[in-house]
């Protein structure tokens, strides 16, 4: 794969980054940090702006170093779990003469929730690091690792990154932060279309009540089980796109059974016999549509003679 070369005004990552964290920071203080904010993510788009196509270094490589936003989510866990532990740890400090059970329940929730919320921070923030700055070491490169029938030959990271850039350069249709190219689907992670076996589009509503108050949150994922059954996820913001790349997926992996999301906990409970049966109903559509095709062919080879 040949990178573009950036053009006339494009700043390289991670100075980029750094130009848009000091165009916040410097005006945060005389316009508002809302305004600056905003700011910094014209800046950013502009920045997007003036290289078209395909971004420098690939598409891969900018989904990796988007990781870099998941920061703020470690912040904000660190954040979390921090007030909790001091929470329990000042109810621990009251007089125990008047402690009751709603206490206890207290302490243990918010000594388990803090930690735990600690340690997702850490982990959010070591794995946004690992994925930015070592993209070899990514969850991306990982995922595609894995699914190349030889992994060992695929283990450099620009020549595993260029697999999938070529596909998506050259065949890649996109829906919203999902492409589709003929062979790859690339998200945060990817998943070789050959190897899909059955998919699911997910689009929920979850309604939560608390305090009198119910907050909805939309959820809008797609679920794919390979011929391993291992599952792949992939998230996207726009409903409206779901069904197009539903249609998009069967129309690449048109063997691929397509069904609800309620049916994915039944497919992934299986057993290897029934899982295997599958797989041998699907090498029977397959060696069917493949056949049909071949004497299409030949048979309008002949009329064309």
């Amino acid at each position: 794969m040949n990178e573009q070369k950036s053009g006339r005004g494009i700043i390289p990552w991670p100075w980029n980054l750094a130009v848009c964290v000091v165009i916040v920071l410097g005006t945060g203080y005389w316009i508002g940090y809302l305004f600056s904010a905003l700011l910094g993510a014209a800046f950013l788009a502009w920045q997007r702006k003036l290289q078209p196509g395909m971004p420098e270094g690939g598409y891969c490589l900018e989904k990796t170093r988007k990781r870099i936003s998941y920061l703020g989510l470690a912040v904000l866990l660190l954040f979390l779990g921090i007030c909790v532990s001091v929470y329990g740890w000042m109810e621990s400090q009251t007089d125990r003469a008047s402690w009751d059970s709603m206490v206890y329940i207290k302490l243990v929730v918010s000594g388990i929730g803090g930690i735990g919320l600690i340690l997702a921070g850490l982990y959010e923030g070591y794995a946004a690091l690992r994925d930015s700055f070592w993209p070899e070491k990514s969850t991306l490169a990982r995922s595609i690792r894995s699914q190349l029938p030889y992994p060992d030959e695929g283990s450099e990271v620009k020549k595993l990154f260029a697999i999938v850039d070529k596909d998506i350069k050259e065949n890649g249709l996109w829906f919203d932060s999902i492409a589709v190219g003929r062979e790859w689907i690339l998200g945060d992670s990817a998943s070789y279309i050959p190897r899909i076996r059955i998919f699911f589009g997910r689009d929920e509503i979850k309604c939560r009540t608390s305090n009198g108050h119910t907050r909805s949150t939309r959820i809008i994922e797609l679920y794919i089980l390979d011929d391993r059954k291992q599952t792949h996820i992939f998230s996207l913001r726009n409903p409206n796109e779901l069904p197009q790349l539903l249609n998009c997926i069967q129309l690449r992996a048109p063997e691929a059974l397509c069904r609800p999301y309620r049916e994915l906990a039944k497919w992934r409970g299986k057993t290897e016999q029934e899982w295997n049966q599958m797989l041998q109903d699907y090498r029977l559509r397959q060696g069917t549509r493949e056949t049909d095709e071949f004497l299409t062919t030949q048979a309008g080879n002949f009329f064309n003679s």
